[in-house]
């Protein structure tokens, strides 16, 4: 009789690095969360704009001319990124500087939590199973979907913070369109990636079917 395939010793092995990586972010994120609620309770804290002291936001501005300079002809100058802080924030001006930063860690945490999802189910049913390719499906399309959404939000919060403190207009809608434009290429790849290897998978599924049908 041959090697088991889908054994516990080898679907633990197969699951690696990727599980142990997982296992070692949930521990991670989990002590951090810990730390952040001992010191909120306990003591102050400044987390990105929330709790006591001013909000802040690292801020790429364009377009902005450049004043008390005096330069050559043909010389040009852009603005780099400043730090724009409202030092006695309203509640509105503390959760959009929140809202720059909370979707992304909540994007990561669900990635993780679907990891770890992927990593139970290969370890309890063997790697070529249905279920895994529609949960590698869903997480290339989750992956995609969500980045999007975080990185547009958060520049619609960005430059909604950023309009309480200028009297000049921003342009919102431009910056949300160059924010997803700047990261689409990876999550692109990474979701063509998992597309691909669920559709590999369920092959395998369809083979594993099929042989186990003739036995």
């Amino acid at each position: 009789m041959g090697p088991d395939l889908d054994a516990a010793p080898d679907s633990e092995k197969l699951v690696q690095p990727l599980g142990g990586a997982v296992k070692f972010i949930l521990i991670l994120a989990a002590v951090l969360l810990g730390i952040v609620l001992v010191f909120a309770v306990f003591g102050t804290i400044q987390l990105g704009g929330l709790g006591s002291g001013p909000a802040c936001l690292a801020v790429h501005l364009n377009d902005i001319t450049v004043t008390g300079a005096h330069l050559r002809p043909g010389t040009t100058a852009s603005a780099g990124t400043v730090s724009l802080c409202a030092s006695h924030p309203t509640a509105g001006q503390r959760m959009l500087s929140g809202l720059t930063w909370i979707p992304a860690v909540a994007l990561y945490l669900a990635v993780i939590g679907l990891l770890a999802r992927l990593v139970r189910t290969v370890r309890s049913g063997g790697p070529f199973a249905h279920v895994i390719a529609r949960r590698l499906r869903f997480l290339g399309w989750f992956v995609l979907a969500g980045s999007l959404i975080v990185v547009t939000g958060q520049s619609a919060a960005q430059s909604a913070f950023v309009s309480t403190l200028l009297t000049s207009s921003v342009p919102a809608v431009r910056n949300a369109g160059e924010a997803g434009l700047a990261v689409i290429f990876v999550p692109l790849l990474i979701a063509c990636g998992l597309l691909t290897l669920a559709r590999v998978i369920r092959a395998g599924a369809e083979m594993n079917d099929d042989l186990a049908g003739t036995v």
